[in-house]
């Protein structure tokens, strides 16, 4: 769902404890990826985006997800669904604070979680020969400047979706007051008329990124 779910003056950033000799995800992308332009990764104020591979960065996004969701009164009933087909868990960081949380699903045998209320579009997608994944769980934390964290976040899903699984397209399912947001911060489109989502008890309207389109908009603009 959407990036307003995430607020709660109460809550302070997860920690988690990097290791020293632990290296950037996105600094060794150019050398095992020819599409990916070579040269350091980007950093937005001091924010950097890492995939989850050890055991307590996952931990802190799903305590993350948990806790912002919850706030808003969103079910995760749906949590061990998306968890057993293939994730890929993103954070946001500051040394070693989290400040934000994203997960790719790309697709595959699993299929997408969207694909429950909006399985004919997708599968129409599919027909035209796109690759469409979908972006899931995002969290931003309470006291965050969410702009910084939600760019770092989004950029490191797009080199995920686009170089390392050759998709096309990404959806994600947002809450209906929040669409005119994703429109104008990041370009996607809407694909529905708002439909209730089961997962999360709530209402959700699909929105669609061609990622060929955002690579564009990403070179185009001074981060």
């Amino acid at each position: 769902m959407g990036i307003a779910e995430v607020f709660d003056p109460t809550l302070t950033p997860t920690r988690v404890r990097a290791r020293d000799e632990e290296t950037n995800w996105l600094d060794s992308l150019p050398a095992s990826s020819a599409n990916y332009p070579a040269g350091p990764c980007r950093r937005i104020d001091g924010i950097r985006g890492v995939v989850a591979l050890r055991r307590d960065q996952i931990a802190a996004a799903e305590d993350l997800v948990s806790r912002r969701y919850a706030w808003r009164g969103y079910s995760l009933a749906w949590d061990a669904r998306a968890l057993a087909a293939p994730i890929i868990t993103l954070l946001a960081q500051n040394g070693d604070d989290v400040l934000g949380t994203l997960s790719v699903r790309p697709g595959g045998d699993g299929g997408l979680l969207a694909e429950d209320a909006y399985g004919d579009e997708i599968e129409r997608l599919r027909s035209q020969g796109r690759r469409v994944g979908e972006l899931i769980r995002l969290a931003i934390e309470e006291g965050t400047d969410w702009r910084p964290a939600l760019d770092a976040l989004v950029q490191s899903a797009y080199v995920v979706t686009r170089f390392m699984h050759a998709l096309t397209d990404v959806v994600i399912e947002v809450n209906p007051r929040h669409v005119r947001f994703y429109q104008r911060v990041f370009g996607f489109v809407t694909a529905t008329a708002e439909r209730f989502c089961s997962r999360v008890g709530a209402p959700s309207v699909l929105m669609l990124l061609d990622l060929d389109q955002f690579g564009r908009r990403l070179q185009s603009i001074k981060l």
